[in-house]
């Protein structure tokens, strides 16, 4: 089971989630993505518009199913 973290890289508290989750983590389930990263983004059809709501979250066994915000949060 891999899910895939997609964050504001330049908004210290999802830095900060990013940080604890890696530490907790280490490497196992999540993935980290800034949403600065275009290309990326581009990659799953992400688009600017769909950052401007928060956090985003992907099931990477099935990326049509998502979560954002607070949803991807918890």
């Amino acid at each position: 089971m891999v899910y895939h973290v997609i964050y504001d890289g330049n908004w210290n508290l999802c830095v900060t989630l990013v940080q604890l989750l890696e530490k907790l983590d280490q490497g196992k389930i999540f993935t980290y993505t800034p949403m600065q990263d275009e290309q990326t983004l581009t990659k799953w059809g992400i688009t600017a518009q769909d950052c401007e709501m928060g956090m985003i979250l992907i099931d990477g066994n099935a990326s049509e199913k998502r979560w954002q915000a607070s949803d991807a949060a918890e």
